[in-house]
């Protein structure tokens, strides 16, 4: 039977409760039977030398774990938005009506092992999907089918070009793999990594030795093709067009490690040609996400203008209004990130009661190719706040990693004092200040970059929108359009230096 941290200190705690009442008893026993209360003393000694041993046990599995995790681990997930609740429901589905290829995921969850492969056009919701199948309690319903007696293990990880490096590389993904397999399954953490202290005058971290690649990867392959253990493996991998590393070479990784039969691996990326040659024969394992979510789309679409109040005076005739989600719909062609945009300033235009006419010339303004769209929303920015836009967007593009919203917040001072880095009192900001902070750079960041950038409330992280915003931002065009709009006296590299040296104070 297989145990996790907390059940293991659970049974250590009951243990160490029944010592106590077995001391407790052990006092109040005859003192006239002493070869009775030795028996039972020593006993008692064994008993307390078994629990401070599984007590060190346990430590010794939390501090490799700690090793193997990583502090940007779990951001990339937790930044990819909540699927909407009326989405994504066809992936469960079956019987008449409904469509094979709607089925095919559910179908090789249950029973199918090897690699599963969701492709799609950027911004069709690749990565709201792979979140989606992920945390969704009926993927592993149908994973035990697939399991049989065998208990299942998911882990997931989502590559992310616009984090730090581990969440980029090899190293990162199969740091994630091990520390959710460990998490879950931590009786395997000494069989496995059991020598992992270094001897003295090695280097370590984290008082382990430095987990390597090579490493890594010998660990999960000995894990993935151990026959003792009555386990199996669901990895869902997203995003492996953001990984910066060889492409096919990662490919090749991931093939031969779901040649154990206790492994498969629902993976997502944009059809690129070397994941169309690794994974794209199999015509049954793999989806393009547009190609199913025409009915997400349109109940997204209808819920959220649905949602405004000024919704239901505008949509008094049922055909008008019907005609327009339709066509907001077809407009899409499957690409859910332009759906969010044109609902979001649909949605101004309710606000500013806009008629119906109204409404239909903004939808017919915008754009149906995303990096023309983006423009459009970037000259739609107030001309007073185009040097502010032009450096906070460059600031963010050139970040090694997402910033925190108190970097913006200190840039901001440079448009009053190019020397405002001397003067900076060095002091932590309170609680309260931080809050209010992050408050302001929510409006500053809307105003300057039309939605193009968010903040996390709970991290104070800011991001862009999605990939596809950085992606377009650093082409050429954009890259003059830019520096364009910046005043004469910007230099990025000195406004990046004096942001993190702000931080820093």
């Amino acid at each position: 039977m297989q145990f996790d941290q907390s059940a293991k200190l659970d049974l250590i705690t009951n243990a160490l409760d029944n010592l106590k009442q077995r001391v407790e008893h052990v006092g109040h026993q005859n003192t006239a039977d002493e070869s009775a209360v030795l028996r039972e003393l020593e006993s008692l000694k064994q008993d307390i030398s078994r629990v401070t041993l599984s007590q060190e046990c346990i430590a010794e599995e939390q501090a490799l774990l700690k090793s193997l995790s990583f502090k940007t681990q779990p951001v990339r997930q937790t930044s990819i938005p909540e699927h909407h609740q009326k989405t994504f429901g066809w992936v469960y589905q079956s019987g008449i009506g409904t469509p094979k290829v709607a089925t095919c995921v559910a179908e090789w969850l249950r029973g199918s092992n090897g690699l599963f492969w969701v492709s799609g056009k950027p911004g069709s919701g690749k990565s709201t999907f792979m979140k989606f199948i992920a945390n969704d309690p009926r993927t592993m319903g149908l994973l035990s089918e697939w399991s049989g007696s065998k208990q299942v293990i998911i882990a997931s990880h989502f590559f992310w070009s616009a984090g730090t490096p581990m969440q980029q590389s090899q190293e990162g993904l199969l740091r994630t793999l091990l520390y959710e397999i460990f998490r879950q399954c931590s009786e395997l953490i000494t069989p496995f990594c059991g020598n992992r202290r270094p001897a003295q005058g090695e280097e370590s971290e984290d008082g382990f030795s430095p987990w390597i690649l090579s490493d890594l990867q010998a660990i999960l392959r000995k894990v993935a093709t151990q026959e003792t253990a009555s386990l199996k493996f669901c990895f869902i991998i997203d995003g492996l067009d953001e990984y910066d590393g060889d492409h096919y070479e990662l490919c090749e990784v991931l093939k031969d490690l779901v040649k154990s039969g206790n492994i498969k691996m629902c993976l997502s990326s944009r059809p690129w040609n070397v994941f169309e040659e690794a994974f794209g024969e199999d015509l049954e394992n793999k989806l393009y996400i547009q190609d199913l979510t025409r009915n997400d789309i349109l109940e997204y679409t209808r819920c959220r203008l649905y949602e405004h109040r000024r919704w239901p005076s505008l949509a008094a005739n049922a055909s008008q209004s019907n005609w327009l989600i339709e066509e907001i719909v077809t407009r899409a062609c499957g690409v859910f990130l332009w759906v969010f945009l044109v609902t979001k300033l649909l949605r101004e235009g309710l606000t500013n009661r806009d008629d119906f006419s109204d409404i239909c010339r903004r939808l017919e303004s915008f754009p149906v190719e995303l990096e023309v769209f983006f423009r459009q929303i970037l000259n739609s920015v107030e001309p007073f706040y185009y040097n502010k836009m032009s450096t906070t967007l460059q600031i963010t593009i050139a970040a090694p990693e997402p910033l925190h919203a108190m970097a913006y917040y200190f840039h901001d001072q440079e448009y009053d004092d190019e020397d405002y880095l001397f003067h900076l009192p060095i002091r932590p900001f309170s609680r309260d200040e931080d809050k209010r902070l992050r408050e302001d750079m929510i409006w500053r960041l809307n105003s300057r970059t039309r939605g193009l950038l968010e903040m996390n409330r709970e991290s104070g992280t800011v991001t862009f929108l999605h990939r596809t915003v950085m992606d377009f931002l650093k082409t050429r065009e954009m890259s003059d359009f830019l520096g364009n709009k910046a005043s004469a006296n910007f230099i990025l590299p000195l406004s990046l230096l004096k942001v993190y040296t702000a931080m820093i104070k």
